[in-house]
């Protein structure tokens, strides 16, 4: 991470990189989706995610470390960093996504946020690539910037009216602490919304009960498979 994009995380609980993914990267993503058949999207929170992806195409699996976001992993969960749990989420519009939730307050120690000695460390750290364009005030990421670091629980009416929608470009990954209050808006774009979240924990943590199945293991590259590890202390080999 740069200072400039470190300095925007700390105070912001998030950090957005543009144009990550290219063009073909982007249309080679939104076809791997439409082979899936996934579901027409409803309005219950879960017909609007689907998992079980990562064995399905490789594109989705290079994402695990993309060399554009694989420094902030390392950088925010340390280098016994894993893979905790990934999903996509297809919205069709007028649709709500998952409302203001998270936060740092009450703790939760597997989404922790702190600063030590100049060095970032959070719990649950999310990774969210666009596949399309979320044009600003048509919905998508929603979060109430440093509620991270906050030391008041977050009350309801107060965060409805501090929270902003992220604007983001079809190939644009948005980073955020999952001690950052957040959540979807209401989809207002003209078409499906398409996203992929890749969470990872520090390397002695969970959030999920996911379990890497043995086929997506051995379909991953060695760098990856270090990332599927489960979580542990002793045994943990790191990242590189």
């Amino acid at each position: 991470m740069t200072p400039e994009e470190r300095y925007r995380f700390d105070i912001q609980g998030y950090l957005v990189r543009r144009g990550v993914l290219s063009s073909g990267d982007i249309e080679a993503l939104n076809v791997a989706v439409d082979v899936l058949g996934v579901p027409e999207p409803g309005d219950d929170i879960m017909s609007q995610r689907f998992g079980n992806h990562l064995t399905a195409a490789r594109r989705f699996r290079d994402l695990i470390d993309h060399e554009r976001v694989f420094d902030i992993v390392l950088e925010l969960c340390g280098h016994n960093a894993r893979l905790d749990h990934a999903y996509g989420i297809v919205m069709r519009p007028g649709t709500r996504g998952l409302g203001l939730h998270g936060g740092g307050k009450p703790f939760d120690p597997a989404q922790y946020y702190t600063v030590d000695g100049g060095s970032m460390r959070s719990g649950l750290i999310a990774v969210q690539w666009a596949l399309v364009d979320h044009v600003a005030g048509r919905g998508g990421f929603l979060c109430v910037p440093g509620s991270h670091k906050a030391n008041f629980p977050t009350p309801a009416q107060v965060a409805d009216e501090m929270a902003i929608e992220v604007p983001l470009g079809a190939g644009d990954v948005v980073v955020f602490t999952e001690a950052l209050t957040h959540g979807t808006a209401a989809w207002r774009g003209p078409n499906q919304r398409r996203t992929l979240l890749y969470k990872y924990s520090p390397g002695n943590s969970a959030w999920s009960h996911e379990l890497w199945p043995t086929q997506l293991v051995e379909m991953c590259t060695p760098r990856q498979r270090l990332l599927l590890q489960p979580p542990s202390v002793g045994s943990h080999r790191p990242v590189q």
